[in-house]
């Protein structure tokens, strides 16, 4: 039998290039929707119609069809779905020059009572039966760790350290500006936005914190797509935004501590042990972990070996965190600003879990938000209504005018000054952990959460608008841009671009 050879290439000749994969984003987009969300919705409408058939037959409705099939598969089903529709809606923001989590935000709310449940009940009900969104909230609590640890690995506590006078009072007044004025609400939202049986301290705090929040991660991404990376006003935003979710993080301890320890006494037992647990990670653990990152770094580990590593850093100190009685975010959060920035082989290890758990799991989080969210009923209340608008109208003015007044005094000119102002009220993904966090504990009830995931919303789709309004978005010049390495990280280099 005769065997063909492939054809030989003659020395010198260039070799042929590989076929290159199709990458049109609208491709992209309709072959994920193919593959994700029309699949499960016919599975959804299948399992819909069995149910009305089961009804009418007079057997348990829908109780013989979801027994038939296994809650795994349902379960990936869903997963499915909720993935394939905040990816589409993510790519949709992409190209409205939105960040991407504004539109896996608005698919999850399409997925909840506010779209879906609301127009197709019954395929609501199918698709995510009380069983079902008892398991994915289990993968939102560990979408919600995951995500903390990336965005206390992503801090840089070495900057921070670096600001001037002028830079911690911009900081400070965009925290505590907003927050006062979140106080001075407190008195009109306690009736109707306050958890069962809440105290109107813990109230106040949390709210006062929640409107003072900015998203440190969604201001990372609006700065590079606004083309300030590397620019005074970038890098100012960025150790603002840095020292504020610091603050507001300590804010938010003391509410869970006060709400889990059901009095202020039992309080003053949390946060020491929550101080003394940080401390000991920073002065202790930290150096253990260098120690033991240049160990695997000399013998090579693979990276399965170092993922496994860093996930039982990460989840020993979320459950330690969260047994002494605050929240486990915060074990989390403190994994990763002590996992060690300069080891080469865990350097990737935060990059990868940030990729697999943004692609997979935090859209299960949105959609976990959207679950519990009904925006049309809570617009339909006047008094709701105009709760949400009050609270917008003190969110944004307090951190505009605070950010605004205070670069302007440190010198900057009144249009950066503004843009800072727009650029710190970006609350995205930040705002929403807080408030799922808030409503968990049981500090705010459902109306609360739904105004204020609008709110955080509006927020953080207005400042792309506003930045190229005022006209300090720009393409990012050679001069400007970030050096592939990070760039000179120096003292002097960080005081120069920050400077007032």
């Amino acid at each position: 039998m005769t065997q063909t050879l492939p054809p030989t290439r003659e020395a010198g000749e260039p070799a042929a290039e590989p076929a290159r994969l199709v990458t049109s984003p609208k491709r992209i987009l309709l072959v994920s929707i193919l593959v994700s969300v029309v699949p499960a919705v016919i599975v959804g409408l299948l399992v819909w119609r069995g149910g009305i058939s089961d009804t009418a037959g007079g057997r348990a409705p829908a109780a013989a069809t979801h027994a038939a099939i296994p809650i795994y598969l349902r379960l990936f089903l869903a997963v499915l779905l909720i993935g394939g529709l905040a990816h589409a809606g993510g790519w949709l923001a992409a190209r409205l020059r939105q960040p991407r989590v504004v539109g896996e935000i608005v698919a999850g709310l399409l997925l909840g009572p506010s779209v879906l449940g609301r127009f197709l009940p019954e395929v609501s009900t199918a698709l995510f039966p009380a069983d079902i969104r008892a398991d994915l909230n289990v993968l939102a609590q560990i979408a919600l760790i995951l995500f903390m640890f990336s965005v206390g690995a992503e801090m840089d506590l070495r900057m921070m350290r670096r600001q001037g006078a002028a830079i911690g009072m911009i900081s400070q007044a965009t925290m505590i500006a907003p927050f006062l004025l979140g106080l001075l609400l407190v008195p009109t939202l306690y009736p109707d936005f306050a958890g069962e049986g809440v105290g109107m301290v813990p109230f106040a705090i949390f709210m006062g914190t929640a409107i003072s929040i900015t998203a440190f991660p969604v201001l990372a991404r609006i700065v590079q797509d606004s083309g300030l990376s590397g620019t005074r006003l970038g890098n100012l935003a960025m150790i603002c935004a840095g020292i504020n979710d610091v603050m507001a993080w300590c804010a938010l301890a003391v509410v869970i501590a006060v709400i889990q320890a059901g009095s202020a006494l039992g309080a003053l037992v949390a946060l020491p042990l929550a101080i003394a647990v940080s401390a000991f990670a920073l002065l202790v653990l930290k150096p253990l972990l260098q120690r033991a990152a240049d160990r695997l770094d000399a013998v090579q580990a693979s990276l399965a070996v170092r993922i496994v590593a860093v996930l039982c850093l990460v989840f020993a100190l979320a459950g330690l965190t969260d047994q002494i009685g605050v929240h486990a975010i915060f074990g989390a959060f403190l994994a990763g600003l002590i996992l060690p920035r300069k080891s080469r082989f865990l350097a990737a290890v935060p990059e990868r879990l940030s990729t697999l758990n943004r692609a997979l799991l935090l859209p299960v989080f949105f959609a976990s938000i959207g679950l519990q969210v009904d925006v049309v009923s809570a617009i339909g209340h006047t008094s709701v209504l105009l709760a949400g608008l009050l609270i917008l109208v003190v969110a944004v003015g307090g951190k505009l005018l605070s950010a605004a007044f205070c670069a302007r005094a440190g010198g900057m000119p009144w249009r950066e000054s503004l843009g800072l102002g727009v650029l710190l009220n970006a609350r995205g993904i930040t705002e929403i952990v807080v408030l799922r966090t808030g409503m968990d504990i049981g500090v705010i009830n459902t109306k609360a959460f739904t105004v204020m995931v609008v709110m955080a919303l509006t927020t953080t789709i207005m400042a792309a608008p506003l930045l190229r309004l005022l006209r300090v978005s720009r393409p990012a010049g050679p001069s400007e841009a970030i050096e592939p390495d990070g760039g000179d990280d120096s003292p002097a280099t960080i005081k120069e671009k920050v400077s007032l």
